[in-house]
């Protein structure tokens, strides 16, 4: 009998008072009981507990052994339990998000995460560079776009829709493209994917196949936040996600280009390290992302 087993035991006679008892509770033979606690007394090299015909008495050193016993399986039961596929979602979840996808809609629809899932809590990475999520003990990622091959386990939970538009100081100066030929007589501006050091090609559906489309920069940048400036500044013309793109051109900052022409949606993708033991956290964030993309409508 290992030393667990050993303590369990010993709190069991402590708290019934008799061995007796605490073998109907624990559903062990009483002599099984008697000789753990002599194992235990002989190992511990401490009396502790006094015995007699009618009832059993614990020394001092008894009550310490008690106590500490009480913690530490009190302790064993939580990390136990912690770590069940069953408890609720809860403890720190860090998260790294595309900053355009983080302000566009997922840091306004994390009121109610914080409602369905109150023990969780989320640390929220928003950038637009990868990170390494092992090596930045990063639980998930959130991405946009086509995925290099990986170690990491990728699962697409959406599609975001693209929109291709211009502030009106650059279409001023530059006319408005109607036709994809158009487009070379334009300048845009051009996000650079840092992972791979090459511009994000602009795309749209053109007939069965997809087209796929670099325009000369007007200026190259890496960030999305930038990229907005840049676009409202009259730098170029934009091809971005139109959540995050939609406000401005209702606004009448930037004008919608091309409308005729459909655009490939965006994929968008969750990451983690190891699908066998995602934790509940993790499962929890992942169904209501999937979730957050259905009510938008963008489970393409």
């Amino acid at each position: 009998m290992n030393m667990i087993e050993a303590m369990e035991i010993y709190v069991a006679v402590v708290e019934r008072g008799s061995y007796t008892r605490a073998a109907e509770s624990l559903r062990l033979h009483r002599p099984a009981l008697s000789k753990a606690i002599q194992n235990l007394e002989r190992e511990l090299n401490v009396q502790l507990l006094h015995r007699t015909t009618r009832r059993i008495h614990v020394t001092p050193e008894g009550e310490e052994f008690y106590d500490r016993c009480k913690q530490l399986l009190a302790d064993l039961s939580d990390t136990v339990a912690w770590f069940s596929p069953d408890r609720p979602p809860r403890g720190q979840l860090r998260v790294d998000v595309p900053i355009t996808l983080a302000k566009a809609f997922i840091i306004p629809s994390l009121p109610a995460f914080r409602v369905a899932y109150p023990e969780i809590e989320l640390i929220l990475g928003s950038t637009d560079h990868q990170v390494d999520l092992i090596a930045e003990g990063v639980d998930c990622a959130v991405r946009l776009g086509e995925l290099d091959s990986s170690s990491l386990v990728a699962k697409r939970i959406g599609a975001v829709s693209m929109v291709t538009c211009a502030a009106p100081a650059y279409l001023s100066q530059y006319g408005t493209p109607s036709t994809l030929d158009d487009l070379a007589d334009h300048l845009a501006v051009n996000f650079l994917i840092d992972h791979r050091r090459q511009i994000m090609p602009w795309k749209f559906q053109g007939g069965a196949e997809p087209v796929s489309i670099t325009l000369r920069s007007g200026i190259v940048v890496d960030d999305s936040e930038a990229f907005l400036c840049c676009g409202l500044a009259g730098l170029g013309l934009l091809q971005g996600l139109r959540p995050s793109l939609q406000a401005h051109i209702d606004s009448g900052e930037l004008i919608e280009i091309l409308p005729h022409l459909q655009t490939l949606p965006k994929p968008v993708s969750l990451l983690f390290t190891d699908r066998k033991y995602r934790s509940p956290k993790v499962r929890a964030f992942m169904d209501w992302l999937v979730a957050i993309f259905d009510e938008q409508g963008m489970t393409g």
